[in-house]
């Protein structure tokens, strides 16, 4: 049986969530699936169930028909999905259900405090509030429920089931308390849930990762279900890998097996980079063992949920995804389609381009050169309450890459214990992956035996998988060093060894590189914690190509005083940055958070370091893209076809303001702290290059989106081929002659 949902699709989630419905008497099936057709998409995921617990069907057993609902919304949409080629997925289980909160009371997710957790915010001025959206607990007679609405929708002919994430966290400030998840950790474990956050203790990480299995368990269960009443249809669930302080990513790394289709929930992407679609995408895709990824773009700006945004927002949000090598998803709220329907054409455009060129999307891989390893174990219990100390590790070394246009791709754990999956890439970077497994250890360690080129950073391997200390790194013959312990200093430098004219110093003009940064709120102390910090190695057979610096005091007294950075104060023989031969490979080695510096302060030194380390190690590519920074560029090989896909981030409307901090001043700020405009203008580029060592004969090149063959010049082994201007978008093919 042909599975459909493997092919790349376009998607239409229209939700109808309003606590009174405004519209939905205006709502009838058809044209939902009408308004798919127009903006040629061929999926449209709907609510069977809203967190009100009201169906959108009739003759349900599952919860009470929405009131204000004047036909059959879904059964209208089935009918039409099958007259006009659009496929109809519903979700089911949303763990908020009000209706059954009201039934139920001791279902619901309660804390330590016996207070019950929901998924709406409440300012805490609101001493006296009724939960609207509470949240029921997946270890509660709830997950029967689920169960039924699973049965109940797949006898409707649907198409598919999506599964709303389970907000189930193991996190102390979300983390579920009530009376059916004490007793059943009681008798699978002997003792009662740890109500106190405690590392050290073997309990508190046993009561952690067991929430995480019980996610797995209760979405295998449904999975097998699902697959037992129709093996044809999709079963789906929602990552939201940007969102729950990522823990969302590990759900859906251990339950890869069980799920058909990951939904990629991108809700943060008006506050993040340009981009974030695309790297929540590879992220997803790495986690989920490569199963297809469709990944949103909201028709709203920020959470306006009943304004729309740009329509350069939605088309640039929505090509993300297909950048990212998923399929694009246009999340729909009822109340902005009836108030502000402005933007609607925007998503038609989009769809309707890759409708047109889908042959183009179907089996084809990324470009593999540089592979960031993502620890969700380490982001866990490293991270512990402030994931950012490795997440911005992770993501600085990313957008370094991306923004020099250099290929990189995410590997999860699960991959990463085989070193011939590992021997996909050319570069391997583990920054700062404090908490690595003996198996993963082994593999990386094999992977640069074999030839393989390792670029880390600061504690990366000095704990194991559950952060207990090694106190020295797992393979310290590949560092080229032993580590010894941690220099504690809230600033510090990192000097290069300029003189030695290696290839890492290419276009690099200062010796002295500042590290550390100042704390933006600036309540508990002047800098970020550790951000400053080096490793402190002994035993060095490595090349020591840069050393570190003391500042001359813990804070400086220039500018803003208290929060500047201090002068260098002296330089040290310790050692910075190492790199080292293993067997075949080469290791390069920084004691300092070199990623974590790009990501919070785009400072372009952070940037040329990443990007001298990668190339060094990896040489070039075999396919370049020169472009400004603000282009983005994904590259896909599809047999002997090569697919460059080119974005245009060079916006020149694109604001976000952000505060200073809550520092003890006597005035308030000048203005608001909290400004995020959306992009409302592109400006053109012109001149972009692409290169590609020539193992091609008789080639040709052209665009998808403008559709203009290119010229292709041959200089030495070398094709180059000239983009004259680039707009919004476009797609480059360069192959073979028939």
């Amino acid at each position: 049986m042909e599975k459909w949902w493997k092919k790349p699709v376009r998607v239409i989630q229209f939700n109808i969530e309003d606590r009174y419905g405004r519209y939905v008497s205006k709502i009838n099936g058809k044209q939902l699936v009408e308004l798919a057709k127009r903006l040629h998409a061929n999926v449209l995921v709907i609510f069977a169930r809203d967190p009100w617990g009201r169906i959108f069907y009739r003759g349900g057993s599952v919860g009470k028909e929405h009131p204000k609902m004047i036909g059959d919304i879904v059964r209208e949409a089935v009918e039409e999905g099958r007259r006009i080629g659009v496929k109809v997925v519903v979700m089911v289980g949303h763990t908020a259900n009000k209706y059954l909160y009201h039934l139920h009371s001791d279902w619901a997710q309660v804390n330590r405090n016996g207070e019950i957790i929901v998924l709406e915010h409440i300012p805490f001025s609101l001493e006296h509030y009724e939960p609207e959206w509470p949240q029921l607990c997946i270890n509660s007679p709830f997950i029967e429920h689920v169960k039924k609405e699973v049965v109940e929708a797949h006898s409707l002919g649907v198409d598919g089931v999506f599964l709303d994430s389970f907000r189930y966290q193991p996190d102390i400030e979300r983390a579920c308390y009530c009376e059916w998840c004490r007793r059943r950790f009681r008798e699978e474990h002997g003792y009662e849930m740890p109500k106190e956050p405690n590392w050290l203790d073997k309990r508190w990480r046993e009561l952690w990762e067991w929430r995480y299995k019980v996610v797995v368990e209760r979405i295998k269960e449904l999975y097998k279900l699902s697959k037992e009443t129709d093996p044809g249809k999709v079963f789906m669930y929602n990552s939201h890998p940007g969102g729950w302080a990522g823990r969302t990513n590990r759900v859906v790394e251990e339950a890869r097996n069980y799920i058909d289709v990951v939904f990629a929930e991108c809700s943060e992407a008006d506050h993040q980079p340009p981009g974030f679609i695309t790297e929540m995408t590879k992220l997803t895709r790495a986690m989920s063992g490569g199963k297809p990824v469709w990944s949103s773009r909201n028709y709203f700006h920020l959470y306006r949920t009943v304004m729309s945004t740009t329509p350069i927002v939605i088309k640039q949000g929505l090509r993300e995804a297909v950048l990212g090598g998923g399929s694009p998803w246009a999340l729909i709220f009822s109340i902005s389609y009836f108030q502000d329907p402005s933007s609607l054409d925007a998503i038609g455009e989009v769809f309707k381009q890759y409708e047109e060129i889908e042959e183009y999307l179907e089996d084809t891989e990324p470009y593999r050169f540089a592979g960031i390893l993502v620890s969700n174990h380490t982001r866990d219990y490293y991270g512990r309450g402030h994931p950012e100390r490795y997440v911005d590790g992770i993501r600085g070394m990313y957008y370094a890459l991306i923004h020099s246009h250099i290929p990189v791709e995410f590997i999860s754990e699960k991959d990463a214990v085989n070193p011939d999956y590992l021997s996909k890439y050319k570069v391997l970077i583990v920054p700062n992956t404090v908490c690595l497994s003996e198996e993963i250890g082994d593999s990386i360690k094999e992977y640069v035996r074999r030839g393989g080129k390792l670029l880390s950073t600061y504690l990366s391997s000095t704990r194991d998988k559950y952060c207990i200390r090694r106190y020295d790194f797992y393979y310290p013959e590949v560092i080229g060093a032993r580590f010894i312990g941690v220099l504690r200093k809230p600033w510090t430098y990192l000097i290069l060894d300029l003189d030695k004219k290696h290839p890492l110093f290419n276009n690099v003009k200062t010796e002295t590189i500042l590290w550390g940064d100042m704390s933006y709120e600036f309540i508990a102390s002047r800098t970020r914690p550790n951000i400053g910090w080096h490793t402190m190695l002994d035993d060095v057979i490595g090349e020591v190509l840069g050393y570190i610096g003391l500042s001359s005091t813990d804070w400086g007294h220039e500018y803003t005083l208290g929060r500047s950075p201090p002068a260098l104060g002296a330089r040290t023989k310790l050692p910075g940055i190492i790199l080292n031969n293993y067997g075949e490979g080469k290791s390069l080695y920084f004691t300092g958070q070199l990623g974590r510096h790009y990501w919070r302060t785009g400072l372009p030194i952070y940037k040329k370091l990443i990007e001298n380390s990668v190339l060094y190690l990896g040489g070039e590519p075999d396919i370049q893209v020169i472009a400004p920074e603000t282009v983005h560029s994904e590259i896909f090989v599809q047999g002997e076809r090569i697919i460059i896909h080119l974005l245009n981030h060079t916006y020149n409307q694109r604001i976000m303001a952000k505060g200073i901090g809550r520092v003890k001043q006597p005035l308030p700020p000048y203005g608001s702290v909290d400004a995020v405009h959306p992009a409302r203008e592109i400006i053109p580029v012109s001149g972009v290059e692409i290169k590609i060592k020539n193992k091609m004969n008789n080639i040709k090149a052209y665009t998808l989106i403008s559709r203009k063959n290119l010229e292709i010049k041959t200089t030495g082994n070398q094709l180059q081929i000239r983009l004259d201007k680039l707009d919004d978008y476009e797609i480059v093919v360069v192959e073979p002659r028939k």
